[in-house]
């Protein structure tokens, strides 16, 4: 497995929970975490397989912005 990170404008413990709750129901074999504390509000999921898109499409649904890095 591997750490894919991204920054986000996810702001809220809230809006990130509700984040994540969507996530896994449609990745439900990563793990995930929200580092809010950071300035770029980094999404961490631990996957073996490419889920960028699925990630963006997430976001971009619930009108968040995310940006692999």
């Amino acid at each position: 497995m591997h750490i894919e990170s991204y920054k986000t404008d996810v702001t809220s413990k809230e809006d990130a929970s509700f984040i994540v709750v969507l996530l896994q129901f449609i990745i439900s074999d990563c793990i995930m975490n929200f580092d809010l504390e950071n300035n770029n509000h980094i999404l961490r999921i631990e996957t073996n397989r490419d889920i960028k898109e699925m990630v963006y499409g997430v976001f971009n649904k619930q009108g968040f912005y995310c940006q692999k890095i």
